[in-house]
């Protein structure tokens, strides 16, 4: 007989944690290449406006424009650097978190067992600063976690392959089991739940 349908609330206060502490601040060099792209981009402006100023019998307007430009840029500098400050990661036995947000701050989660690839790129700033940024795809929301040093990206890419891959594997024993006996098995024994029982 089928055990009869059970849908008990979990106490909120047994679940586990992200502790603020054992998160994992992104590598320092890591606002400097986003500093240095916002430079780039301020020199280009005021070239610009310094052109059509020499070009134009209007001064006014293309130095207004360009001077908001400019101001903006600053504005989205400082955000930069708050939002650098405030980036972390942190990795626990069966997830992986990515804080960040300076005005809504954000925290998103995913469980190894959701994972499907995750590979380490390395744009032209961060080559030039050694850094790397870890990406993470999974069956929901992706997440890339940005300023890490090259032989820190690595471990973690090693660590979250090895772990999602056993998950992976969890999963296919389970569907062949149940494709060969009709009805799942139990392969392999499940992990603990991650918040302790009440």
């Amino acid at each position: 007989m089928a055990d009869p349908f059970s849908n008990e609330p979990i106490r909120v206060d047994h679940l586990p944690q992200l502790h603020a502490h054992a998160f994992v601040s992104v590598d320092p060099r890591y606002v400097w290449g986003r500093l240095a792209g916002l430079a780039v981009t301020t020199v280009v402006v005021i070239a610009v406006a310094v052109v059509i100023i020499v070009q134009s019998d209007n001064v006014v307007a293309p130095l207004a424009v360009g001077g908001g430009i400019v101001l903006l840029l600053a504005l989205v500098a400082v955000v930069s650097i708050l939002e650098s400050r405030r980036l972390a990661y942190q990795l626990r036995e069966h997830d992986v978190s990515l804080r960040g947000g300076v005005i809504q701050h954000r925290v998103e989660t995913i469980p190894f067992s959701r994972i499907q690839h995750v590979s380490v790129g390395r744009g032209l700033i961060e080559r030039w600063l050694g850094l790397a940024t870890l990406e993470v795809s999974s069956a929901g929301p992706d997440i890339s976690v940005p300023g890490l040093s090259v032989a820190d990206a690595d471990r973690i890419k090693q660590v979250v392959a090895e772990r999602a891959g056993v998950a992976e594997r969890a999963g296919v024993a389970d569907v062949l089991d149940e494709a060969q006996h009709g009805e799942p098995q139990a392969s392999m024994p499940l992990p603990p739940p991650p918040w302790p029982a009440p």
